[in-house]
């Protein structure tokens, strides 16, 4: 059995496009097991994952600056052997740890950020736009540099447990008890370059439910989008659902493989909604999916966003900002209700 270890901490989104990378190497190759290190909540997007294991690494608090990098590579250390380490992140954080690796005589593969095309896609003036390959695709040609060539398997990637999958059976009946079509709402992300306004939400579900008998279960976390969507169930009690808070994160991705489409921003919950191959409609600001964030395996038809003929500022960041060129967040501001639900109702047809 041939053994690979992968360095990915980061943001959310980033290591959950892994998971239809190693979910797809792993069925090419019945002779691998795979260990990933990444930050402990991370953990459960591989969880029941055949030949799969992860080490949570507290990368925050327990292994921290040199010396934190020292007491992780002695534990990584201590489960190999391992024939090759990809560093999935190419951060300070990984730099450190493969370069122990490498003074070990461990093979050790870097996967291509992709650094200088982004930041000539995102530059101020003179862009180069030209589209960028996936964070998936860049991920994949990491393993095919370690010599593990693959042809991507089909969603949905995350595997559901048995208990899981319960809950999955029990959506499925309130689904079909309900007779309403299902509408997931994640309208937050962490920068506020990718926020669509939220003031938009009450006129767009009033739209919405005007042509179609609908419910929308609202996805999040944090005190203030909970407040934010118990504001939006009040105005709209029956027609709303509060999620945030209320599941643990793969009880969401269940719940999300019952949906009829996911409205979304560039964000994990987008991610997580493309990675259990539902039907979905992203809203872009900011950002832009050509940089290689996009949902993974979706057409221009599940991407709303202004074009950059009209506002050539966009994108300005490679994953979202604070503050706005032009003082007005256009690229979000001129999206209105209306488009949004014309394209979303499109698509539950």
């Amino acid at each position: 059995m041939k053994k690979i270890l992968i360095l990915r901490f980061s943001a959310m989104g980033d290591v959950a496009l892994l998971v239809p990378v190693v979910k797809s190497v792993t069925a090419a190759y019945p002779d691998i097991e795979v260990t990933v290190v990444t930050r402990p909540k991370f953990c459960t997007l591989f969880f029941d994952m055949e030949r799969v294991q992860t080490f949570p690494a507290d990368v925050d608090y327990t292994y921290t600056g040199v010396l934190g990098a020292r007491d992780l590579f002695g534990k990584l250390l201590r489960k190999g052997p391992f024939d090759v380490v990809i560093d999935m992140h190419d951060h300070i954080r990984t730099m450190m740890l493969r370069t122990m690796f490498r003074i070990f005589g461990t093979r050790v593969v870097v996967f291509d950020k992709g650094r200088p095309e982004k930041k000539a896609f995102t530059r101020k003036e003179n862009k180069v736009t030209t589209p960028l390959p996936h964070t998936i695709d860049r991920y994949r040609q990491a393993f095919e540099k370690a010599g593990f060539p693959f042809a991507m398997v089909a969603p949905p990637y995350i595997a559901l447990s048995e208990s899981i999958q319960s809950a999955s059976g029990w959506f499925a009946y309130k689904k079909q008890a309900d007779g309403a079509k299902w509408v997931g709402l994640a309208p937050f992300a962490m920068h506020k370059s990718k926020i669509w306004p939220l003031e938009n939400y009450p006129l767009l579900i009033e739209e919405v439910s005007k042509q179609t008998d609908v419910k929308f279960f609202l996805f999040g976390g944090g005190d203030k989008e909970v407040k934010y969507f118990e504001s939006l169930k009040k105005q709209f009690p029956d027609t709303c659902e509060v999620i945030a808070g209320q599941l643990k994160l793969r009880q969401e991705i269940a719940l999300m493989r019952h949906l009829d489409l996911m409205l979304c921003v560039d964000s994990s919950n987008m991610h997580l909604a493309a990675l259990s191959g539902i039907p979905l409609l992203s809203i872009w600001g900011g950002t832009d999916p050509d940089v290689g964030f996009g949902p993974y395996g979706y057409e221009a038809k599940n991407i709303i966003q202004i074009p950059r003929e009209e506002l050539p500022c966009r994108p300005c960041s490679v994953y979202g900002v604070e503050k706005c060129l032009r003082g007005d967040f256009a690229c979000l501001t001129r999206i209105t209700p209306t488009a949004v639900s014309e394209r979303l109702l499109t698509l539950l047809r």
